[in-house]
């Protein structure tokens, strides 16, 4: 059985506004996938967050930031928030429908960039309470664009008659000494096999390091050791894709985009038979859903975002979102 290393909280029911909070296991802060309504959080939960990723501004995906705002003023933080193009707009909409004379001496800052399809730089706006929230722009290159706990960040675009992005987020890069091999070459377990992983992680091959073996200390190249007793351990990812249209473009991108996840979280708003209606809306059927889950070799699955036409017919749902998946549904 295939472990996680994630805890997802949907802080909605599948039928209500969307917003997802994510945190792994081995870090203490987390990140929020859209902000619709999240009164669900808790107040500490809230201050854990300290990126949040936002597919687009519909109201349903969007309005919970004035609570992230109430929520965070005392904190000390830096949160930073990523959208499509315009988060910049949205979020300085949020902030100047407030007043803010009383706040300067609130160690807060909001970091908004804005992403976009070159994947070279970035816009970004930066708002402080130390200035009174005043804007001061930035740009932010791609290759410095890492999460907080060196969590890498990918995104895609997709057509919801506007740009909605989907996200990536993978853990850092990891390696796991073998027990047995330690063993098997003469070393003993000690503070260095911490300081060889670090190494090793950083690329420092031709560096020395001062092993612990049964003849005493012993100095070795990092890449010998390595080679020896260090395994690699596949980060674990999860992608977020949601306000899509039914189109080839779409499916197809989803497929790639979602490549191997540990976790897709995706919405499924109507069943096939009202495609009609979900071409109409530009969102994905639940049947299609389970396509790109199936097709993109994805581990485990999260559905959400159901019209509240089937409230009344539950069953029928249901019974499409479980056919053929289980054990795969978080």
């Amino acid at each position: 059985m295939i472990k996680h290393n994630f805890e997802i909280k949907q802080v909605n029911s599948p039928f209500e506004d969307t917003a997802f909070f994510l945190r792994n296991v081995y870090k203490p802060d987390g990140l929020l996938f859209d902000c619709g309504r999240i009164g669900g959080l808790s107040n500490s939960e809230v201050l854990s967050i300290s990126e949040i990723l936002i597919s687009h501004t519909h109201i349903d995906h969007f309005y919970g930031f004035d609570r992230i705002l109430r929520g965070t003023l005392l904190s000390g933080k830096k949160f930073r928030v990523f959208g499509p193009p315009g988060i910049i707009k949205n979020v300085q909409g949020k902030i100047d429908s407030y007043t803010w004379n009383l706040i300067k001496s609130y160690p807060v800052s909001y970091e908004v960039i804005e992403l976009n399809l070159d994947k070279e730089e970035y816009k970004t706006a930066f708002f402080s309470a130390a200035n009174g929230f005043e804007r001061e722009d930035s740009i932010l290159k791609h290759s410095d664009m890492v999460l907080n706990g060196g969590f890498k960040l990918d995104f895609e675009f997709f057509d919801h008659r506007v740009p909605s992005v989907g996200y990536r987020v993978t853990e850092p890069d990891m390696v796991a000494v073998s027990k047995e091999k330690v063993a098997e070459h003469g070393y003993i377990s000690g503070k260095w096999l911490a300081e060889l992983k670090e190494k090793v992680l950083a690329g420092k091959l031709n560096e020395n390091i001062e092993t612990n073996t049964s003849s005493g200390r012993v100095i070795r190249s990092v890449g010998e050791v390595r080679d020896q007793i260090i395994e690699g351990i596949k980060p674990q990812s999860v992608t977020y894709i949601t306000d899509i249209a039914p189109y080839f473009d779409n499916v197809t991108k989803a497929i790639r985009f979602a490549d191997k996840s540990t976790i897709l979280l995706i919405e499924g708003m109507f069943l096939k038979k009202d495609v009609l209606h979900a071409n109409y809306k530009k969102h994905l059927t639940l049947e299609l859903s389970k396509y790109i889950f199936r097709e993109s070799g994805a581990d485990f699955a999260r559905f959400f975002h159901f019209t509240s036409r089937y409230d009344s017919n539950k069953k029928e749902l249901y019974d499409v979102l479980y056919d053929g998946m289980k054990g795969k549904i978080l």
